[in-house]
C-alpha cells in the first residue's frame, strides 16, 4: 500500500500521512488538494460475463471499477446461464482482479421468465445481498407478492425495477413532444408511477426490504420521499448519468444510441428532481453499469441494445450534479448503498474534487466504449482506489 503525503481524510479535518496498517510499502503519493473517501458501491451493474465476452471481462471489469473508485459491485442476473441455482453462486461470488469485490443477486425467478420462484431458501445460504428480477419488471402480482414473503422470512433483499410491464415495453425515448419531433415511440413516465407504487403497496403489507431503481421521474422522487417517511425498508437509486442528461440530448445527437437507454432518459424537470433526490438522500446513485459490444450499438436508434458504461464516469456526473458537494456525493454512492450489503465492506478511494475534465470513452479502461456522458465535461477525477485499505494510520503531517 502506498504512503499518501498531505492528504485530507473523509471526516477528519487538515491535511495528514496515510499509511496502510499491514502490508508492504509502496509509492508515496502527493495527497495534496486530494481526498481520501470510502470507496463506492455500484447497486446496478450488468458484469458482462459469463455469457458475453465482447461485453466485458473480469480484467477490463476490474480496471474499470478501480478507475471509477468502485471497491463493490451488486451485479444483476443477466448473464448465461441465468443464476438461478445456488451451484451458479460459486462462479460469480469472486474477487476480480485488484480486489474488486462482486456481490451477485441471483434471479428471483427460473430463468428471469416471471413464472416461477427461485429456490428463495437455499440462496439465502450464501452471501448474497438478495435477488433480482434482473430489470425486467415481474407480470404476476401474486407471485410478486408472494416472492416479497418469502424473501422477508429468508432475509432477502429484493431488487427490483420500477417499472408497468406492459407500458415498459411500448417505448424508447420519453413520451413527450420530443419524441414526436424525433419521430420515436414513447414510453409514459406513469410507466414507472404504476410499478413503484404496486411496489411500495406490497412492501407495506409484506415487509419486505427492496432495493429498486434506476428512478427517472419527479414522481418517483416523490413517492420514494412518502416511504422514507412512513419508514418503509425501500432503498431507491438513480443511474448517475441521469443527473447530468435529459431527454434533449437525443435530440442533439442526432440518435447517438449511445443514450438509447431503458428506461429512457426524462425531462429536464424530472432531471431537476433526482438531483435534489439525491440531495436530500432519499435517492443512492449507482454508476448502472450495462457494458455493449458495438455490433450491439451501431444500428438504427430503436433496434440498438439499451444500456450504457457508468463505472469510470459515476463519481464525476454526480459531484457535477450536485455542485461540488462532496458530503452528499458520497453518502449517495458509497455510504448509502453499503448498508444493503450482507457484510461490512471496506475500501477507500482518493479522489481530486476540482478537476475538470471531458469524457472521452476512448480513454476508459472498459472493454465497451457505449458512455452516454460522451463530450461532457465533468467535475472531479479518481486518482486511484483501494479495496483492501481497511485500516489507516494516520500521522500529523
Amino acid at each position: 500500500m502506498p504512503r499518501i503525503e498531505g492528504v485530507r481524510v473523509w471526516g477528519e479535518t487538515g491535511p495528514r500521512v496515510v499509511e496502510a496498517a499491514a502490508g508492504p510499502p509502496g509509492e508515496t503519493i502527493d495527497g495534496r488538494g486530494l481526498v481520501l473517501v470510502p470507496s463506492f458501491v455500484d447497486l446496478g451493474c450488468d458484469p458482462g460475463f459469463p455469457g458475453f465476452p465482447v461485453r466485458e471481462t473480469p480484467g477490463s471489469l476490474a480496471d474499470a471499477a478501480l478507475a471509477g473508485g468502485y471497491a463493490d459491485l451488486v451485479t444483476r442476473p443477466c448473464v448465461d446461464p441465468v443464476p438461478d441455482q445456488p451451484e451458479h453462486l460459486a462462479d460469480l461470488r469472486r474477487t476480480l482482479p485488484g480486489g474488486v469485490r462482486v456481490w451477485p443477486t441471483p434471479a428471483l425467478t427460473r430463468g428471469l421468465a416471471g413464472l416461477a420462484l427461485s429456490e428463495l431458501g437455499l440462496l439465502s445460504r450464501f452471501s448474497i445481498p438478495g435477488v433480482s428480477d434482473g430489470g425486467l419488471a415481474m407480470a404476476d402480482t401474486v407471485i410478486l407478492r408472494n416472492a416479497m414473503e418469502y424473501a422477508r422470512e429468508f432475509k432477502l433483499r429484493l431488487w427490483l425495477r420500477p417499472a408497468d410491464p406492459g407500458l415498459d415495453a411500448l417505448g424508447v425515448v420519453h413520451d413527450s413532444p420530443f419524441a414526436c419531433v424525433l419521430g420515436l415511440r414513447g414510453n409514459p413516465g406513469a410507466n414507472e408511477e404504476i410499478g413503484l407504487t404496486r411496489i411500495i403497496a406490497l412492501v407495506r403489507a409484506t415487509g419486505a426490504r427492496v432495493v429498486t431503481g434506476p428512478i427517472g421521474t419527479r414522481v418517483g422522487v416523490d413517492l420514494l420521499r412518502r416511504a422514507a417517511a412512513d419508514r418503509l425498508p425501500i432503498l431507491g437509486y438513480v443511474a448517475a448519468r441521469n443527473l447530468i442528461l435529459d431527454e434533449r440530448v437525443v435530440e442533439q445527437g442526432p440518435y447517438d444510441t449511445r443514450v438509447r437507454l431503458h428506461p429512457p432518459l426524462r425531462s429536464a424537470d424530472d432531471r431537476e428532481a433526482l438531483v435534489e433526490g439525491v440531495r436530500d438522500r432519499v435517492l443512492a446513485v449507482a454508476a448502472d453499469h450495462g457494458p455493449r459490444a458495438p455490433e450491439e450499438k451501431e444500428l438504427e436508434f430503436e433496434r440498438a441494445v439499451p444500456g450504457a458504461t457508468g463505472l469510470e464516469t459515476a463519481f464525476a456526473a454526480t459531484l457535477t450534479a450536485l455542485d461540488g458537494d462532496l458530503e452528499a456525493t458520497v453518502h449517495a454512492l458509497a455510504l448509502a448503498p453499503r448498508a444493503v450489503l450482507p457484510e461490512t465492506t471496506g475500501g477507500w478511494a482518493l479522489v481530486d474534487p476540482v478537476a475538470v475534465s471531458i469524457v472521452d470513452p476512448v480513454s476508459h479502461r472498459s472493454l465497451a466504449r457505449n458512455d452516454a456522458l460522451a463530450g461532457v465535461r465533468l467535475r472531479g477525477r479518481v486518482v486511484a482506489t483501494f479495496p483492501s485499505m481497511e485500516f489507516l494510520v494516520t500521522l500529523p503531517a
